[in-house]
């Protein structure tokens, strides 16, 4: 149940609910009573054969950020709870292994798709708890982010009667690469650390759902951050194609390569930056005591097609060749 989240010092340091301990058929009642408070939640079909559920929900300052995840989750159907005991915004990245088809009710804020460079299974949503909205589908994970109205005092002007504000494209890209993020940060921190980050989350979603010049200046920290880290994922995911550079990034990162550039000026611009993501990798490898690749075939893997050209960069960026890597792994490994 949700009606102790902004008292609950367990949260500090992630607390966790699970359906797993029910038997199958009492699962989806108890993932329906966990939130019964913000949603009333209705299967599409009988739910004899379980409801398979796991949330985590941590803190940061007075925001409530949560990911579930769902295993072989039928579809399902829900509504915003008519006076909600939560007066918050609400910004969900929802994934699924099918397309999820949601209808929006009147005032309900924003449902959007995410942009091409991002998973077509995964759809963006940012709306107020106070005003109807009705969807369905069989989401496999859901990150939200639950924010007090409070936190965000900039945004009620622009949206409280607003009844479906657009945010721009990149901006969902930039949110829903946010989420991913602390969805991956929150569980490595130590207790109470992730309070520091309520206030540029706050700010960052400001300027993302209604972007100003001044909004986006205090939120340039983790604007910034956000976007080397989704850059550096789309890197690793295209750095074994050569003719991956600076132009491939811009589009995947749906950005003008002059104002990615003022992101990475401080790694030497975007191709330098592209350049070392590969090396590093390429180091991982080598170093990896249970390798069996060749240096070569490393080289390959990175984007790297002459032998020649790998060995001089790599040199430069670490000060000794690639075989000596592979050498102090196997001295290594050997010791």
């Amino acid at each position: 149940m949700l009606e102790n989240l902004s008292s609950d010092t367990n949260l500090r340091s992630g607390k966790l609910f699970s359906t797993h301990h029910l038997a199958a058929f009492d699962q989806f009642e108890g993932w329906r009573q966990h939130v019964a408070d913000i949603i009333e939640l209705v299967p599409n079909r009988e739910q004899a054969d379980g409801f398979s559920a796991q949330s985590t929900r941590w803190a940061i300052g007075d925001l409530i950020f949560t990911h579930a995840v769902f295993s072989q989750a039928p579809e399902r159907s829900w509504r915003h709870r008519p006076q909600s005991c939560l007066d918050h915004w609400c910004l969900v990245l929802a994934r699924t292994g099918r397309e999820t088809d949601a209808h929006v009710s009147e005032n309900t804020g924003l449902t959007r798709k995410l942009p091409s460079q991002s998973p077509p299974s995964s759809v963006l949503s940012f709306r107020s708890l106070a005003l109807p909205f009705e969807g369905g589908g069989q989401d496999e994970e859901v990150v939200t982010l639950l924010l007090p109205r409070t936190a965000l005092p900039q945004l009620d002007g622009k949206l409280g009667s607003a009844l479906n504000p657009d945010i721009p494209p990149a901006m969902q890209g930039l949110l829903a690469g946010y989420l991913t993020t602390l969805a991956r940060t929150l569980p490595q921190l130590p207790p109470g650390q992730a309070n520091a980050l309520a206030e540029p989350t706050a700010a960052l979603i400001a300027a993302c759902v209604a972007p100003t010049l001044e909004r986006i200046e205090v939120a340039a920290l983790p604007l910034s951050s956000t976007i080397i880290e989704r850059a550096t994922r789309v890197v690793r995911q295209n750095m074994a194609s050569p003719d991956f550079g600076p132009d491939q990034l811009c589009r995947l990162l749906a950005m003008s390569r002059s104002k990615l550039y003022r992101h990475f000026e401080k790694f030497g611009g975007v191709a330098a930056f592209i350049q070392r993501e590969r090396l590093r990798e390429a180091l991982a490898q080598l170093e990896d005591r249970g390798a069996i690749h060749s240096i070569h075939q490393i080289a390959a893997n990175v984007g790297f097609h002459d032998h020649s050209t790998f060995s001089r960069a790599f040199r430069r960026e670490f000060g000794f060749s690639p075989s000596v890597a592979r050498e102090r792994a196997l001295a290594g490994s050997a010791g």
